[in-house]
């Protein structure tokens, strides 16, 4: 989950097996020898958890609205349209406390009697989060995060945009296994764009939240909080008055036995002024875990 959703606790490394612990601990000779507890072929256990994050949406935003989704989409609409975005980020947890990730997005959109455009590479983007401080007594963990983003394609005349974000994320577990807890954050964006007559304001978050597993296999979240957009001008062509903009997100994920994501749905909900609502799906393809 994103700066507007529970930072993740990270994946337990996987045991070995009870054979093999046996087999080794009977002949002392095989000490010094990891490999030996290994099936052939098998990955090295130094090798970190590296999965495609892959995220498919769908939104539907009503006329002359600015969204401020998750995953930083922003976008702005003269008419009310629907959207459709993949993302698929490269994903290396390094450790159960530190995450980097680097990958690109797309989408396609529609607008009311208009055919859907052309599903076409949107943007590149490259991150990372790390919990910096861990649970302890009435301290909450603390996850830092950050990332910057760029689109392939100019916003207008040759005009590039960059967008540089960062957050804090606290989360507060209730008991040991973190099956219960409250979750809380907020975030800041800055976009520098390539053109002194094009300014676009900074771009603040904020969020509550709590989370719940009912069991090994399934977790619950839900957050509420509030997006505040600083504004947009280009020259005198365009104006963007500030807008700030309430939402709330519900998410349902699987996970496997080792608390890996197998998949998760979300749905969200947000008012800028008129409702807007975006419904996503998580479907991590691993390549090591």
């Amino acid at each position: 989950m994103d700066a507007a959703d529970r930072q993740p606790t990270g994946h337990a490394p996987a045991e070995p097996a009870a054979g093999a612990k046996a087999d080794k601990d009977s002949d002392p000779s095989d000490d010094d020898d990891d490999d030996d507890d290994r099936a052939p072929g098998a990955a090295p256990d130094s090798w970190p958890t590296t999965y495609l994050d892959l995220e498919t949406g769908w939104s539907s935003t009503p006329g002359n609205t600015v969204g401020l989704g998750r995953n930083n989409l922003r976008f702005l609409t003269g008419e009310k349209s629907r959207g459709f975005y993949m993302s698929a980020p490269l994903t290396i947890e390094l450790s159960d406390r530190l995450t980097v990730y680097a990958g690109l997005d797309g989408s396609g959109s529609q607008s009311l009697g208009e055919k859907w455009s052309k599903f076409t590479p949107a943007s590149w983007s490259v991150g990372g989060s790390a919990e910096i401080i861990e649970q302890s007594g009435f301290m909450p963990g603390v996850t830092l995060s950050a990332s910057v983003s760029r689109p392939f394609e100019p916003i207008a005349l040759s005009v590039f945009n960059t967008t540089w974000t960062g957050g804090v994320d606290l989360d507060y577990a209730f008991d040991a296994d973190q099956t219960r807890g409250i979750t809380a954050g907020v975030s800041y964006s800055r976009t520098q764009v390539s053109s002194s007559f094009v300014r676009v304001g900074p771009q603040l978050g904020g969020y509550i939240g709590a989370y719940w597993s009912p069991s090994n296999l399934f977790n619950v979240s839900a957050q509420v909080g509030v997006q505040y957009f600083g504004g947009a001008e280009a020259a005198s062509l365009l104006h963007l008055k500030p807008v700030t903009t309430p939402y709330a997100l519900v998410e349902l994920e699987h996970v496997d036995d080792d608390d890996n994501r197998v998949f998760a749905m979300s749905v969200g909900f947000g008012w800028s002024p008129k409702p807007v609502v975006q419904f996503t799906i998580s479907t991590p393809l691993y390549l090591v875990r």
